[in-house]
């Protein structure tokens, strides 16, 4: 190639220029000219997603969905399948390019390497070997990976060197078929079921220590049910994680939280859970977390709400009332809640103070929803400078 030979000012020059399209054909034509390629990286426009799927798994880049990867699990209908080099390897794919309009063009392409890798950790190499070679010539503004199932060593494939906007891991929906007695009459019910993925102890330590995520989503479970997380040695630098959504919490240990900046929980925790972290807070643990929220459920008495500070130094709060609203609204908004959602009555506020430092954080306890069954929302505002500057209180 022509490329290879001419001066260095000159290849960067051309290599500026390139397109997606352009930057992404030469990139399997060697290992060689994928370097270069890296020498000036291409930012997508605006993200690489990764979604897997009970058929296989899916890589897509650009808005536009311009290139789909796909590492199917049947791969018995491929045609046109040639060799393209992949992370220094030749990898067996077939390539399909469909036009749309008069200037997009929408390539496909099937990776055939690798056995049926629901059963086999080693077949899913040619994912990893993907990843490797799109980040070596393409920085992405945004990456997300969506698991609706989670085949075995799938995490473990992960670019750890990327950092991730969004990975959600759940299971897939099941549909679940009950035949009773509804409404007055005997009739089949149909309605799915959001169940856990399994997930081991090394495949969680990575995703909490190894990989920079903004936002994780986990709906896991462990094959052993009495099993508890052990949080590792903080990062160096502060959490990996920003946000942390556990929609099921059976495998936490509300002493040691997993490090994340904000840790939410989406389904309903139990009081002297709560009361477990505040302790383990204000003993000076979980130092990294400044913002969580919880859901107590809708049968809330004041006994109730007594017992998540039994054994916890109550203060008056110092926030104003508009400095709650302003954080209560920080809140709505980065977690899109609806309108309905944002109604909240009967707030009470009060500080507890970490040993050691003194430092504050503000528990704000509140009713959401109608009657019969009102919600009872529990947030949790550290008195960080990141928090304090969100509510517009000046920081000496």
């Amino acid at each position: 190639m022509k490329l290879h030979r001419m001066p260095y000012v000159v290849q960067n020059m051309i290599i500026a220029e390139l397109d997606l399209d352009e930057r992404m054909l030469l990139s399997f034509t060697s290992k060689r000219t994928c370097r270069l390629l890296g020498m000036s990286k291409l930012y997508t426009n605006p993200y690489l997603s990764i979604k897997v799927r009970s058929d296989g798994v899916e890589v897509r880049i650009d808005n536009e969905d311009k290139w789909t990867f796909s590492i199917p699990y049947d791969k018995s209908a491929l045609e046109n399948v040639v060799y393209w080099k992949i992370d220094g390897s030749d990898v067996r794919v077939s390539h399909e390019v469909k036009e749309v309009g008069t200037e997009i063009k929408k390539h496909t392409v099937s990776i055939v390497e690798g056995a049926d890798f629901k059963r086999t950790r080693i077949s899913l190499d040619p994912l990893g070997k993907l990843l490797r070679h799109l980040s070596s010539f393409l920085n992405y503004d945004i990456l997300h990976c969506i698991c609706h199932t989670l085949p075995n060593g799938f995490i473990s494939q992960l670019d750890c060197s990327l950092n991730y906007a969004k990975v959600w891991i759940r299971h897939e929906h099941v549909t679940i078929r009950e035949f009773g007695r509804f409404y007055g009459r005997f009739r089949t019910r149909e309605f799915k079921e959001d169940r856990a993925a399994v997930v081991t102890p090394k495949e969680l330590e990575v995703l909490f220590s190894k990989i920079k995520i903004r936002e994780l989503k986990l709906h896991v479970k462990f094959a052993s049910a009495v099993y508890k997380y052990r949080k590792h040695p903080e990062p160096i630098g502060g959490p990996l994680i920003q946000k942390l959504i556990l929609e099921n919490h059976t495998w936490v240990d509300f002493s040691q939280l997993p490090t994340a900046r904000i840790i939410s929980f989406s389904r309903q925790v139990q009081s002297h859970e709560i009361n477990t972290m505040f302790k383990s807070w204000v003993a000076g643990k979980n130092r990294e977390i400044e913002i969580m929220y919880f859901e107590i459920g809708n049968k809330v008495t004041d006994r109730t709400r007594n017992f998540l500070f039994t054994g916890i130094a109550q203060h008056e709060t110092q926030l104003t009332k508009a400095e709650i609203d302003s954080f209560l609204c920080y809140w709505f908004e980065t977690n899109a809640w609806r309108p309905y959602q944002q109604r909240l009555r009967n707030i009470i506020s009060l500080d507890i103070i970490r040993e050691g430092d003194g430092l504050r954080a503000t528990v704000i306890v509140a009713t959401a929803g109608s009657l019969p069954d009102p919600e009872q929302k529990v947030f949790v505002m550290v008195w960080s400078e990141e928090n304090l500057r969100t509510i517009g209180r000046a920081i000496d």
